[in-house]
């Protein structure tokens, strides 16, 4: 995979100017400076950032347990789906 970054002419001269005095390629010296803008502005999944339940019953794991077991006992005892003869 590749990606294509065209800058222009001033700018690209800054960028060859700061590559330089840190000894590395100009592409090397732009795809960190991507890397550490991507990682510093993560976006977090719009699903989680106004889903209300999201961690509704953080403070309730004995309820959570609670709730899980019978579940299971309810799916040992009713599965949902005849067995295969």
């Amino acid at each position: 995979m590749s990606i294509h970054v065209e800058i222009p002419e001033p700018l690209a001269e800054k960028v060859q100017d700061a590559a330089r005095s840190l000894a590395t390629s100009p592409q090397h010296y732009v795809l960190d400076a991507i890397t550490k803008t991507l990682a510093e502005n993560a976006v977090v999944p719009s699903n989680e950032q106004n889903d209300p339940l999201l961690g509704l019953f953080s403070d309730q794991a004995d309820l959570i347990d609670t709730i899980v077991e019978e579940a299971m006992d309810r799916r040992r005892s009713a599965p949902l789906r005849a067995p295969c003869e």
